[in-house]
């Protein structure tokens, strides 16, 4: 007889199974909650990084700035130099430039110089008078002496001694010896000089010193430039004459035409307007005071009457000494110069 199988309990094999597979599922999940637990938020490092990203971007950004400022000021600085650079070669051009001028100039000046000492030379060789120096004032200043019969007047008065009032009157107490060595009275006698040493050959000339009174100086009235020995004799009388006295221009003048009534150009040496002479309108006349003294305005009246009263046809030249307190006596030589075609000249003190 067949055996019969006994039929198995699948119940227990079933339940075993689910149950493992349910605490599986439990330990997994328990797995997983244990992980995210212990596993780190990174909320807080990330806001952190990103405030410390933010600053250093800021730092980056004032950096940035700083950085182009420095370059601008770099740029400015180099500009600025640059500019000083051609500036400064432009300095340098035009320097190169004025000493070439200077030296052109100086090449000339040379060759004026050159010229004017041969021409000195010519002029000493036909000099009566022998004076120290080149000569080329002659040239320089315009004033030439020339003309066939000529006429030299020399202002004496006191006023010839000194520059100004005080100085003048200061000098009146001196000794003759001591008057005739008074700086401006030695440059007169030296002007004088001057120009009887320019007279030319071919002419004849008079000389007359005048103050108050008029003296004539020399052998004659009328003396021959070629005639050393006339000529030196004017400088040794003029070498004897002392300043003092007023200023009469017409007498000198009149004095000089009576010498030689042929004299075709006067020169005039002198320190300012007369002071005394003919022909005053009365308020200028001091009829009970014994004051000497002549104002301004009475100096320029007399003036005008002593050019009315000169001879006419005649070149008149003057050379001005000035005094300090005659300031109209520059233009109304000069004018009187002028219109008789003659040369006005107030020198510099160191001529001649």
């Amino acid at each position: 007889m067949p055996k019969v199988r006994k039929a198995e309990d699948g119940f227990n094999l079933a339940f075993l199974d689910v149950m493992a597979c349910g605490l599986g599922a439990v330990i997994l999940i328990f797995i997983l909650v244990d992980f995210k637990a212990f596993t780190p938020t990174p909320t807080e490092e990330k806001e952190k990084l990103e405030q410390e990203l933010a600053a250093a971007e800021q730092e980056q950004q004032k950096l940035k700035k700083s950085l182009d400022e420095v370059n601008d000021k770099i740029a400015l600085e180099s500009a600025k130099q640059d500019d000083a650079e051609q500036a400064q070669a432009d300095s340098t051009q035009d320097q190169s430039k004025l000493l070439q001028d200077m030296s052109t100039e100086m090449a000339v000046v040379a060759d004026l110089e050159n010229q004017l000492a041969a021409l000195s030379k010519e002029v000493e060789k036909s000099a009566n008078i022998q004076m120290q120096g080149t000569g080329e004032q002659n040239y320089i200043t315009g004033m030439k002496i020339e003309g066939p019969e000529i006429g030299l007047l020399i202002d004496k008065s006191a006023s010839m001694m000194g520059d100004n009032l005080l100085d003048i009157l200061g000098k009146l107490a001196l000794s003759d010896g001591q008057k005739v060595s008074t700086p401006k009275w030695v440059r007169t006698k030296r002007v004088a000089q001057w120009m009887l040493a320019r007279v030319p050959l071919e002419s004849r000339v008079t000389v007359v010193a005048f103050s108050d009174t008029a003296t004539t100086l020399g052998l004659r009235n009328v003396n021959s430039a070629k005639v050393s020995g006339s000529m030196n004799a004017i400088v040794k009388d003029l070498g004897g004459v002392v300043p003092n006295g007023g200023t009469n221009l017409q007498e000198g003048l009149a004095s000089l035409f009576k010498a030689n009534p042929n004299i075709t150009d006067v020169y005039i040496v002198t320190d300012g307007l007369p002071t005394l002479g003919d022909g005053l309108p009365l308020n200028c006349k001091n009829f009970i005071s014994s004051k000497k003294s002549i104002s301004s305005d009475c100096r320029q009246t007399l003036f005008v009457e002593t050019v009315k009263r000169a001879k006419k046809g005649v070149h008149y030249n003057v050379i001005l000494l000035p005094i300090e307190g005659d300031p109209f006596a520059s233009p109304m030589y000069w004018e009187w110069t002028r219109a008789t075609s003659g040369t006005f000249l107030s020198p510099a003190p160191e001529w001649p």
